[in-house]
C-alpha cells in the first residue's frame, strides 16, 4: 500500500492500536475492528475462531441472509479453513477462483478477501493460528481493492496481538494463582512441622537435665517460635491480599 492508499485508514489503525495498549478485552478490540472495516470499506466483516478442533463464526458486522447467534461452524473444504491451515491470506477477485470450494454462507458469495489471524506465543516464540478474518461485499460482489487488501492484513495483525495479549495475562495470572495457591499450600506445611517440631523441642527442654544438651532443645524451640512467627505474618499476607483483590 502505498503512502496516500495508506493515510484515509491512519485513524482506525491508531485507534485499534491505542486499544490493544490500554484494554485486556479481546472481544472489545475485534469488534471494533470487525466495525472499522464495515464502516470504512463498506463491506461484511466475520471473524472465525477455532473452538477444539472446529472453525465457527463468533462475531460479524454487515448484512447477512442468515443468523449466526448459534456459532456458525465452517464448512470443511470451504476457502476459509484452507486459508486457516496454510496459513496465507488470500484474496478473491475473480468468481472462478472459488469455485472448487464449498461455501458456509447460503449467499455463496465467492469474492473476498480472507486472512488468517494467528500470533506468535511470547514464551515459546511458536506461531499460534486462531481464526480467520473474512471480508466481502455481499450480494453487490465487489472485488476488494489492493490497499483495502492491505487495510484489511494490518487489521487481522493487529487482531492476532490482541488475542496473543490476552493469551498471555490469562497466563500469567493463571501462573500467579497456581503459585500463589503452592505458596499457601507449603506456608499451611510448613506451620504444621513447625509446631510439632516446636512441642517436640519443648517436651525435651523439659526432660534434659541441665547442661549443653538441654541449651541445645531450648535453642531450637527458641528457632522454631521465630519460624511459626515469620509463617503467621506471611499467611496474614496472603489473606489480605485475598481480600484486597476480591473486595
Amino acid at each position: 500500500m502505498n503512502r496516500s492508499g495508506l493515510e484515509q485508514y491512519w485513524g482506525d489503525l491508531i485507534e485499534i492500536t491505542r486499544l490493544l495498549s490500554q484494554s485486556l478485552d479481546k472481544d472489545v478490540i475485534i469488534r471494533r475492528a470487525l466495525e472499522h472495516v464495515n464502516k470504512r470499506l463498506g463491506k461484511r466483516a466475520r471473524y472465525a475462531v477455532l473452538e477444539d478442533t472446529r472453525l465457527v463464526i463468533k462475531y460479524w458486522v454487515g448484512d447477512y441472509d442468515e443468523d449466526f447467534h448459534a456459532n456458525k461452524e465452517i464448512v470443511k473444504k470451504s476457502i476459509v479453513c484452507k486459508v486457516f491451515e496454510e496459513g496465507k491470506a488470500l484474496n478473491f477477485t475473480d468468481p472462478s477462483q472459488t469455485n472448487v470450494y464449498e461455501h458456509t454462507l447460503k449467499e455463496q458469495v465467492k469474492i473476498k478477501a480472507t486472512v488468517p489471524l494467528k500470533y506468535v506465543h511470547a514464551r515459546t516464540q511458536q506461531e499460534v493460528k486462531f481464526g480467520v478474518l473474512v471480508v466481502d461485499s455481499g450480494k453487490k460482489q465487489t472485488p476488494i481493492t489492493e490497499d483495502e487488501f492491505e487495510y484489511i492484513l494490518i487489521m487481522a495483525d493487529l487482531i492476532g496481538e490482541t488475542v496473543g495479549k490476552a493469551e498471555l495475562v490469562q497466563e500469567l495470572i493463571e501462573s500467579y494463582e497456581n503459585r500463589e495457591e503452592l505458596v499457601k499450600t507449603m506456608v499451611h506445611y510448613l506451620r504444621n512441622r513447625f509446631v510439632a517440631i516446636g512441642g517436640f523441642a519443648r517436651r525435651l527442654s523439659t526432660k534434659i537435665q541441665a547442661g549443653e544438651e538441654k541449651m541445645y532443645a531450648q535453642i531450637i524451640f527458641s528457632e522454631i517460635e521465630e519460624m511459626e512467627g515469620r509463617l503467621r505474618a506471611l499467611e496474614e499476607m496472603l489473606r489480605k491480599r485475598a481480600t484486597n483483590s476480591t473486595g
